[in-house]
């Protein structure tokens, strides 16, 4: 998914001589601390958490009766799209038909709302029990991935392919709003999402379910056509760019595989390699 350095200043004196008079019309250092209204540089931060944007994603957000909505706005295009009322409330709330640049101004700078956005709750996660309690089907464990925009394509890959649950950690996951959202194109509101303490421990844990857990490592001795055989019940433990998976959560695996590259690139993005693994992974 540093703090700056504190400044080694001196210690102001505070005789009262010293402090400089304040002029009309002067700011001073508490006025110029005070947050200015804008609107987020980065759309993943911030205010991002607590809105989805997008036509597929504000879409499907709002047939999602288990999304907790508080604000519903739109262009008059998109509400006559949806056939929607401006005086009919969904689910309690009475949507706001509004121009694009008003939608622009509520959220992040970057934003591509097409001419709809909702503020609402987290949605609630599922409990491990509940999901891998019988031992069938495919489940996606993302180790420290937090980029939106990863994630995001994960959970399209997780519909795509029918995977029962996407298992994250809770500290480290980004809010499934925003550009998580977006990117997933409304499949956050139907693939299933389960938030864990420690992913190592988790995967012990689904060991003893009858679960059979592969991680994906390009040192691996096999290759994902060789581990994914003779199994109804997978586990597919995916690590973030760069470090891969963490020690703990390679030695909790069964078994570490592959994708096989002959071209010698040294590495993919992770969500091309999710899809790769999961196309193979639904062929067994």
């Amino acid at each position: 998914m540093s703090k700056p350095p504190k400044n080694k200043g001196f210690k102001a004196h505070k005789s009262r001589n010293m402090r400089p008079s304040r002029s009309k019309g002067m700011k001073t250092h508490a006025d110029m601390a005070k947050p200015r209204p804008n609107r987020q540089a980065n759309p993943d931060s911030g205010m991002s958490g607590s809105w989805i944007w997008g036509a597929h994603a504000g879409e499907a957000a709002l047939k999602n009766p288990k999304r907790t909505l508080h604000k519903i706005i739109m262009t008059p295009k998109w509400a006559d799209r949806l056939k929607i009322h401006p005086s009919k409330p969904i689910r309690g709330i009475t949507p706001q038909i509004v121009s694009p640049a008003d939608i622009d101004s509520l959220l992040p700078e970057g934003a591509s709302h097409q001419g709809i956005a909702l503020s609402c709750a987290p949605l609630p996660a599922q409990s491990l029990h509940d999901i891998a309690g019988t031992a069938k089907g495919l489940l996606i464990v993302l180790d420290q991935i937090t980029d939106p925009h990863n994630v995001g394509a994960i959970f399209r890959l997780a519909k795509a392919f029918n995977a029962k649950a996407v298992i994250m950690q809770s500290r480290n996951a980004p809010p499934l709003t925003g550009a998580t959202a977006k990117v997933a194109v409304g499949t956050v509101e139907s693939v299933p999402h389960i938030h864990v303490t420690n992913i190592a421990n988790t995967l012990l844990e689904l060991q003893k379910m009858n679960w059979r857990v592969t991680g994906l490592a390009g040192e691996a001795n096999i290759t994902l056509q060789q581990a994914f055989h003779n199994s109804d019940a997978e586990v597919l433990v995916l690590g973030a760019e760069g470090p891969g998976l963490r020690k703990r959560v390679r030695d909790c695996c069964d078994q570490l595989a592959k994708i096989p590259m002959p071209g010698g690139a040294e590495s993919l993005n992770v969500s091309t390699a999710a899809a790769i693994a999961l196309y193979e992974a639904s062929r067994e």
